[in-house]
Formats: C-alpha cells, structure tokens, sequence
C-alpha cells in the first residue's frame, strides 16, 4: 500500500475528491483485485515513460456515406 503525505502543498477540491474516492474503493475492493489495479496502473505509467501509444481497443469497422434508408433498417 502506498503513503502519500500532502504536506505543504495545496490540493484542489477536486483533487482531495479524487483522493478520498481512491481510498474509499480500496477499503471494498479484496486484494486480489486491488493487487491488479495497482499492476495495471503501474504497466500504463511506464508506458507512458517510454513514450508508446496505449492500445487500440476500439476501431472502425466501415464507414459510409449518405442517407440511410428507414425502411432497411425496418426490414421492408
């Protein structure tokens, strides 16, 4: 588990949010599971570092042009 000691330094309040929502997910999540997070984290950070491009999950499968017609989508 990680420290961080905020002292001397100002924080938003939407960065204390993001802080508190961080710790209040750790307390529900079991170690397994929290174990990953931090692995997955960890793994994009370092990329990041290096300089490579995350995955691409999503892509486009086609793309088309033009008025689509109402009554193909509706099966006549």
């Amino acid at each position: 588990m990680r420290t961080v000691s905020f002292q001397g330094s100002q924080l938003s309040p939407g960065q204390r949010r993001q802080i508190e929502q961080r710790q209040q997910v750790r307390a529900f999540m079991n170690p397994v599971l929290a174990q990953s997070v931090d692995d997955t984290i960890k793994a994009i950070e370092d990329r990041k570092e290096q300089g490579i491009k995350p995955e691409r999950i999503w892509f486009k499968d086609r793309e088309e042009k033009g008025t689509y017609c109402f009554a193909e989508w509706m099966g006549f």
